[in-house]
């Protein structure tokens, strides 16, 4: 799982975006603003109230600060990075995260993601989750999946990830349920470390 000098890495730069920790001195807005879309909700679990309001984004930037992530590594209460914050020219447009599963899949990492509607279709998506496997690649050398749920219908983030070269494993079946009537079916997304597999464990597929 993460180590504490993980967190001096932030912020990093991609292409075209800066990720980093949230700042609740000056992104509550700007996140408020981001995030408070149906259309953004829609496909995201209850982790993302809708709609969303400016009490909604300043406890999330609080929460996901450098200085309260770093408290909760400290105390050894959740070394997981499940918020950080995606800007591009100075503004707020999505966050983007990871964390280890408990148990016995410990060795499973679970991706997690949201973009606002300003910034769709124009690849940020992509090149923001291409980034997070490559930066879990150089600095979590313990895992060997991650994995990603996603609606069905959200056929873009489908894309996104298999761009990122995740595959479809399965689909459940009425899995999803928003509200007491919106129904859905559940895509489960993964990517395998295959070198790992076959370096580091005894892999039993059978």
């Amino acid at each position: 799982m993460p180590r504490i000098e993980t967190l001096d890495l932030f912020p990093v730069k991609t292409e075209r975006c800066t990720i980093r920790f949230f700042d609740p001195t000056k992104d509550v807005e700007q996140l408020q603003k981001a995030a408070d879309n149906p259309l953004v909700a829609r496909y995201l679990t209850n982790n993302l109230p809708a709609p969303y309001t400016m009490e909604d984004a300043r406890i999330w930037a609080e929460l996901q600060s450098y200085e309260a992530v770093k408290e909760r590594f400290v105390n050894g209460k959740n070394r997981h990075l499940p918020g950080l914050c995606v800007e591009i020219d100075g503004e707020v447009c999505g966050s983007i995260g990871y964390g280890f599963n408990a148990d016995l899949g410990h060795r499973t990492i679970t991706v997690g993601y949201w973009f606002a509607e300003s910034v769709w279709g124009k690849g940020i998506a992509t090149e923001c989750v291409r980034w997070l496997v490559d930066f879990i690649t150089k600095e979590e050398p313990t895992a060997i999946r991650l994995e990603a749920a996603v609606f069905a219908p959200n056929h873009g983030s489908r894309r996104v990830l298999e761009k990122c070269g995740f595959t479809c494993e399965s689909r459940s079946r009425a899995a999803i349920t928003r509200g007491d009537r919106l129904v859905y079916d559940e895509l489960m997304m993964a990517y395998i470390f295959e070198d790992r597999l076959k370096k580091d464990v005894e892999y039993t597929a059978a």
